[in-house]
């Protein structure tokens, strides 16, 4: 019987269907299918959604087309109904389709069109290009096309359904060229053009540049950069280089042409004159809209209009409409971050009468990082019973990163707190937001939580992330958390409320020492003996360079009533050698005062020999330390406890030369420069005062804006990501690092496909699962970290005491890192001073401990940071912190005795100590006496400072650092251990008591030192401390690594002869996975030959194999062939 109605009902629905196609009178509308990767660079650029969504209504506005966009990969059924995909996405290993190619080709064989835009027709070589070449008629292939911005000249279209209606044009774009197209294959060059020489310009790469490329340019061949594609199958595919910059969006005749081919592929007819594009010009307002990042605060729409030639639009813009509602706030959270129990916060509010309802998430005035919330179960109550604001959906939703999703955390992911999921229902989005509700009659009350997902907690330990949870009614509150509106007019840039619109952590209390008319930007600053503050007084940057014919300035501000308000002014030097000067450093002698000012490409000196603050000499130490006006090439130099300079440069550095033009040579005997031969990136350096015995201390870096040192001689220093990756962090340099920017052998940058690729985005921007790159101590989030300086005063409350002290104009704060030792790194957590809550001008630029023990801050006091832009030239601010009412009384000095200058020794400034040290080193034996006193003091710091000048007294170095390694400390411990590294070029032997320390710390401190040394018992001692490895710690793997490498063969022989041979230990498997010589080589492979080994398990050696020379690679391997 079921199967009889199982046999009727098909006749019937067969009947049906075809008395649907005879009644239809018309063919269905074609389904478009777009899918937009994630979100990618900056502001501006890769803006997947945001582009197919004005193509959406280009489509919509020209034909009866339906469109779907989703942001992720799409579903069966959804690829099933489509008549095209467009794929809008980030290319290479993180292409949206890698591993849905089968799907996508199932599809292409019954007809259906593919078109791929920009990144999007990028697959990695081999079987993924293959098939995208297949499908898509070419792709971009990594050695062979290249990816450089130029501006191109279409002038001859052909005669194509993609070109009607689409005149001859020129834009600049990121034009990819050179592709690896399907030989023998029907497809038609649908723009193209002579590429310009400048687009081979840089140097060979993955897609900079190669030798088949510059041959076809220098011949002016035409290059093709979008095409058609008739493909066996039936179907059609259409590739797009362009769409790079989302401005090109409004060009009527890239978006025509875009939109013909999109109709094209999905066999579309189309009008002569091409696709319509509706009636509502793109400009500039319908191009803001719907993109993935907040709009940068110095976002200048003007110069967008101009650059890419836009049109003006006449389209109601919601924030702009004038209205007579005030907001009314209803409820607003304390801040909750990780330390709040159970991360959130219950909301009950009243909502009688409210028709307008806003839920707002801010960043609690810390800036946004990290910030993730949740609103849980948000719901409406009342007469008419239970009402979800999930349900319901929202007007209007905007939020800083991500985006507001039902369900689902901001990055689409099951929303969790504190390890799991609560409540039914859930909108998640992140800080800053506001979502805007129209709530119908009959509901009198919301209930909701207030959270912190995990998603943003689960980074920097929790540290970063802090949300405030507001409700507001009637009316959008004029800026999210009450934060100034990003204005340069009205009294809030007034310099007196300077110092109302920022936060000030308790215990402390912010002066205005000085601001606009007497000073304008400020970037670095020292603080000298008297206590007076020099700053670098900028004008003359990037776009305004020029502004000030005269120079920018080096200052001199004196406070001379101990006010903490500057009411003395002068200036020292001002001239065009030093514009956009990124550094100055005070040494204060007997003999007067050297003023070192870093103004890339040049290091300059400064000699005021008879101290009326004017200076006699300006000499050269170093020069062609990379851009003028980059901030990524030259910063600030410091005296460090040991009597030498340490400074560093960007990843715009380049190298160092110098005064005669000469390319340094560090005492290792690498020439200084970045070009992975073997250094790359960003470094910090050690020098002599006179600029000679030149060493670098680590590499690969980004732009580690500025050094600082304590009295151990640890370095720290911050690093920036590349901007809008949420990877700024802060480091503990240890000597010799590799710290990650780029692959240590290709050069590649992060976003390049390797073997055990890290899963998350902030990871992989630092390769940190590579071997040979050193952990993070701390990752921050988003930022533009800059001047840093480290804490060892005793004026500030005790949480300040001995810390890292930075700041980071990006989110306008001003941190400490309060840091403690783990194993042999450490960890950090986040400590506010200053945060610009209400004034988001503020932009801290750097930090400096002044003599009495306050700390002094430049503000840069801008509308944004990034980009190299200056929007505001006439304001800039210096602060000072200091307890409630605490005077600025600088002490002083008799740097003419021991005594006195021992004394000094123990001031928090470096420009104090420095003179004493200068001082004390010149006594010599004299000065012993009371050095050895203050190796006798209770604080570890002060004997750390007696003892690297007792070990530079003649003859008395070794016994010097026999005392430190026997000290109850380990950081004086570990200074002994620099110290011996600095006095001789065997450090292994006196340093052997070290290796049966207690301390790992000291053990990676001993590691790190012996890495230079030619001794016999090098290797021995080496292979000791390998044995003590416990295989947990990633910073004493990494000291070893470093320890091993320049004698890699040796140590590791010395490594089995200490282990028997029994080095399948989890312990030894992390060295052979860090150690780069043969036999550990071949331990791997025998480890990737285990049946037993998870085949996951094996990439992390297959990626180590690759840092092997490609000989013993490759012998190693033939264990694998049977």
């Amino acid at each position: 019987m079921m199967r009889r109605h199982r046999y009727w009902a098909m006749i019937l629905s067969v009947q049906l269907a075809l008395l649907s196609q005879t009644f239809s009178g018309a063919a269905d509308p074609k389904q478009v299918l777009m899918v937009a990767g994630a979100r990618s660079h900056n502001y501006g650029a890769h803006e997947h959604f945001a582009g197919l969504r004005i193509l959406q209504d280009a489509i919509e506005s020209s034909s009866d087309a339906k469109v779907t966009v989703v942001r992720q990969w799409p579903t069966e059924d959804q690829l099933a109904a489509a008549d095209t995909v467009v794929i809008y996405c980030d290319g290479g290993g993180g292409h949206i389709a890698m591993s849905h190619r089968d799907e996508l080709r199932k599809q292409l064989e019954r007809g259906c069109g593919l078109v791929c835009l920009h990144y999007a027709v990028e697959m990695v070589p081999g079987k993924p290009g293959d098939d995208w070449v297949d499908m898509l008629g070419g792709h971009f292939e990594v050695h062979y096309s290249v990816n450089p911005h130029w501006e191109a000249h279409f002038e001859n279209l052909p005669d194509h359904a993609i070109t009607q209606g689409v005149e001859s044009f020129q834009a600049d774009d990121e034009w990819y060229f050179h592709l690896r197209f399907k030989e023998g294959a029907k497809i038609t060059p649908i723009l193209a053009a002579v590429a310009p020489e400048h687009t081979m310009r840089r140097a060979d790469g993955p897609h900079s540049g190669n030798p088949i490329v510059r041959k076809s340019v220098a011949a002016g061949e035409l290059q093709t950069v979008a095409w058609a594609y008739d493909r066996a199958d039936g179907g059609r595919s259409f590739g797009f280089t362009g769409g790079h910059y989302h401005w090109n969006w409004g060009n009527d005749n890239i978006r025509r042409l875009v939109t013909n081919a999109i109709l094209w592929t999905a066999k579309a007819d189309i009008e002569s004159e091409g696709a319509s594009l509706g009636k509502k010009p793109v400009g500039i307002d319908t191009l803001l809209e719907n993109q993935d990042y907040d709009q940068p605060q110095n976002f200048n729409p003007q110069q967008v209009i101009e650059k890419f030639h836009l049109k003006a639009e006449a389209v109601e813009n919601d924030s702009a409409k004038k209205t007579s509602a005030k907001p009314r706030k209803l409820f607003s959270s304390d801040v909750v971050n990780a330390r709040v129990q159970g991360h959130r916060v219950d909301i009950d509010v009243e909502l009688k009468g409210v028709r307008d309802l806003y839920l707002v998430a801010d960043d609690g005035g810390d800036g946004f990082a990290c910030d993730w919330a949740d609103w849980i179960d948000p719901t409406l109550h009342g007469p008419k019973g239970d009402l979800s604001l999930v349900e319901l959906g929202w007007k209007k939703a905007t939020t800083g990163w991500g985006d507001v999703r039902k369900d689902a955390n901001c990055q689409g992911q099951r929303w969790s707190v504190e390890g799991r999921s609560i409540g039914r229902h859930a909108i998640g989005t992140h800080a800053n937001s506001v979502i805007h509700f129209q709530i119908p009659e009959g509901y009198t009350k919301l209930t909701a939580i207030g959270a912190i997902d995990d998603s943003g907690t689960n980074q920097n330990n929790g540290q970063t992330t802090s949300v405030r949870f507001q409700v507001y009614a009637d009316a959008v509150p004029s800026a999210i958390g009450s934060v100034a509106r990003n204005s340069s007019d009205g009294a809030q840039r007034e310099p007196e409320n300077a110092v109302h619109g920022i936060s000030v952590a308790e215990g402390l209390e912010l002066t205005l020492s000085a601001s606009e008319p007497v000073l304008k930007s400020l970037t670095n600053l020292d603080i000298d003996t008297q206590g007076r503050v020099w700053v670098c007084d900028v004008m003359n940057y990037r776009g305004n360079n020029g502004s000030r014919p005269e120079g920018d300035r080096i200052l001199i501000l004196e406070d001379t009533d101990g006010d903490g308000v500057m009411d003395k002014t002068k200036t020292f030097y001002q001239g065009r050698e030093i514009d956009s000067a990124m550094g100055i450093c005070l040494l204060d002698g007997e003999h007067g005062r050297e003023v070192i000012v870093t103004a890339s490409p040049n290091v300059w000196r400064f000699v005021d020999a008879d101290g009326d603050d004017v200076p006699e000499q300006k000499t050269a130490i170093f020069t062609g330390v990379g851009n003028p006006q980059h901030d990524h090439s030259g910063h600030s130099f410091l005296f460090g406890p040991d009597g030498k300079l340490y400074w560093n440069f960007g990843n715009t550095g380049s190298q160092v030369k110098d005064a005669e033009g000469n390319t340094v040579i560090d005492i290792h005997g690498r020439p200084v420069v970045d070009n992975g031969a073997p250094l790359f990136g960003g470094m910090p350096f050690r020098c002599d005062l006179d600029g000679s015995n030149f060493e670098v201390l680590a590499h690969n870096f980004r732009n580690n804006w500025e050094t600082t040192i304590d009295s151990f001689g640890t370095l720290w220093q911050s690093d920036n990501d590349d901007d809008g990756n949420r990877g700024t962090r802060i480091n503990f340099v240890m000597e010799h690092g590799n710290y990650g920017y780029r692959d240590e052998i290709t050069g590649a940058g992060w976003q390049e496909d390797r073997m055990n690729i890290e899963d998350e985005i902030m990871h992989r921007h630092w390769h940190l699962n590579d071997p040979g790159v050193v952990p993070n101590l701390l990752q921050t989030g988003a930022g533009s970290p800059s001047g840093i300086c480290f804490y060892e005063g005793r004026l500030l409350p005790k949480r300040y005491w001995d810390e890292i002290i930075h700041c980071d104009p990006g989110p306008n704060v001003v941190r400490a890192y309060p840091t403690v030792e783990k194993g042999a790194g450490y960890e950090a957590t986040i400590e506010p001073i200053l945060t610009g809550a209400e004034d988001r001008w503020f932009r801290p630029a750097d930090v400096c401990v002044a003599p009495d023990g306050s700390l002094f801050v430049t503000d840069w006091y801008d509308p944004g940071v990034g980009g190299h832009r200056q929007g505001d030239l006439d304001r800039g601010r210096l602060f000072r912190v200091a307890p409630p009412n605490t005077k600025y009384v600088v002490p002083s000095y008799d740097y003419s005795t021991a005594a006195g200058a021992v004394e000094a020794l123990q001031n928090p400034s470096l420009s104090v100590r420095a003179r004493a040290w200068q001082s004390l080193h010149a006594m010599g034996s004299d000065a012993e006496e009371e050095l050895v006193k203050l190796f006798q003091n209770s604080d570890a710091r002060f004997r750390a400072r007696a003892l690297w000048l007792l070990g530079k007294i003649e003859d008395r170095g070794q016994h010097t650092v026999e005392e430190g390694l026997a000290d109850a400390d380990e950081n004086v411990r570990i200074a002994a251990i620099r110290l011996a590294k600095q006095l001789t070029e065997e450090p292994s032997k006196w340093l052997g008591a070290a290796v049966n320390d207690e301390s790992p710390a000291v053990w990676r401190e001993l590691a790190i030192a012996i890495r230079f040394d030619k001794s016999d018992a090098m290797p021995d001692q080496w292979a000791q401390l390998a044995t003590q490895y416990d295989g947990q710690d990633r910073w004493y793997l990494e000291a070893l690594g470093i320890g091993s490498d320049v004698r890699p063969v040796e140590c590791f022989d010395a490594y089995l002869k200490a282990v028997d041979g029994r080095w399948d230990t989890p312990a030894g498997r992390d060295i052979v996975w860090r150690t780069r010589a043969p036999k550990a080589a071949e331990a791997m492979v025998s480890l990737i030959a285990d049946p037993s080994l998870p085949l996951e398990e094996t990439d992390r050696y297959f990626r180590s194999l690759e840092f092997h020379d490609a000989n013993v690679r490759t012998e190693a391997l033939r264990r694998l062939i049977p």
